[in-house]
């Protein structure tokens, strides 16, 4: 995501498996500490889950148990935890929740469109 000219957030979607038997995983999802709160987030996790839909994939996700904020917006989209991954983040040792979000049928937007997405 870009504003004013700058790289204010980026997102990482891997695509796992052949067609037809596709799952999606979030990789990361960053946007810099002077824009939070503006919806950018939202948006680049939005655009992902329109790619998985798009070919009616389940997305799968790794996120700190402590990180409200994030474990808030998923489970505003649907995802819903399934697992613990104790210790799973280092150096911190934090714990890791495994969330999935089933796959739905939508619209969508093409995989291959997805480069520029919330900018």
């Amino acid at each position: 995501a870009r504003a004013a000219g700058g790289l204010v957030g980026y997102a990482v979607l891997a695509a796992l498996g052949p067609d037809g038997d596709r799952e999606f995983e979030v990789h990361t999802i960053g946007v810099d500490p002077a824009h939070q709160g503006r919806g950018i987030g939202r948006a680049l996790l939005e655009r992902m889950l329109a790619m998985a839909d798009a070919e009616r994939a389940p997305v799968v996700l790794d996120v700190r148990t402590d990180n409200t904020p994030a474990r808030t917006l998923y489970e505003a989209h649907g995802f819903e935890v399934v697992g613990l991954r104790p210790r799973y983040y280092r150096p911190s040792m934090a714990d890791a929740h495994l969330m999935v979000r089933p796959a739905r049928a939508g619209a969508g937007v093409p995989a291959d469109h997805g480069e520029e997405a919330a900018s």
